[in-house]
């Protein structure tokens, strides 16, 4: 390399950069209203969506979003190398211990019976589907916006990466979504975000490695 070359790039480099949490909720308030417009151009809301948002299902929403603020938490303690990102961690596991053992508590009452009642439906098919595609547009913004960032562990950061995107996706679709019994929301909502999160996984080395 050129003396002049070696000189350009030192100065290119001390352009300051947007900071990782700025970058990312500016990424995401346009993904999320990007896959807020298909949804509601291609599904739309349930006919009795206010009563259901008046009763337990709305759980179904809630607890996607709360997943989504938690893996977003994770993501970008684990884009700041030095920032403790352990009980962001433990808190984003103990939701999905608490929501592994609310299927367990409602295959327990049911049994398989139940289980194959509930997810013998075509509902599960558009689930499977639905979710990962509203994710998308999100999952994207996510991998730009962290990828301003130093993560250490880029396959870890892109797993909780798609585990928000999910999460987002998951919440938007719930208001389309008329199944509201536990165990046909837990295990297809779960295969769905999980299916996004696996992917972010995938991509994580490739698109955040630095």
């Amino acid at each position: 390399m050129k003396t002049e070359e070696l000189i350009s790039a030192l100065a290119a480099d001390t352009i300051p950069q947007q900071p990782v949490t700025r970058q990312l909720g500016q990424a995401m308030l346009l993904a999320s209203a990007a896959s807020g417009t298909v949804f509601a151009l291609f599904w739309g809301a349930r006919p009795d969506i206010w009563a259901a948002l008046g009763s337990l299902a709305v759980l179904k929403t809630l607890v996607p979003l709360i997943l989504m603020g938690l893996s977003v938490a994770f993501a970008l303690a684990l884009a700041h190398p030095g920032v403790r990102h352990a009980r962001r961690g433990i808190a984003l596991g103990a939701l999905i211990a608490l929501a592994a053992l609310g299927f367990l508590a409602a295959f327990g009452r049911e049994g398989v019976a139940g289980l194959a009642s509930a997810l013998n439906s075509p509902s599960l098919i558009t689930c499977l589907v639905s979710i990962p595609v509203l994710a998308a547009p999100v999952l994207a913004a996510m991998f730009w916006g962290l990828s301003s960032g130093a993560a250490l562990r880029p396959r870890l950061t892109g797993a909780a990466a798609g585990l928000a995107a999910g999460g987002i996706a998951a919440a938007i679709y719930s208001i389309y979504c008329d199944k509201d019994m536990a165990l046909f929301v837990l295990p297809a909502y779960s295969a769905a975000i999980g299916s996004v999160m696996l992917a972010g996984a995938l991509l994580g080395p490739r698109l955040l490695k630095w």
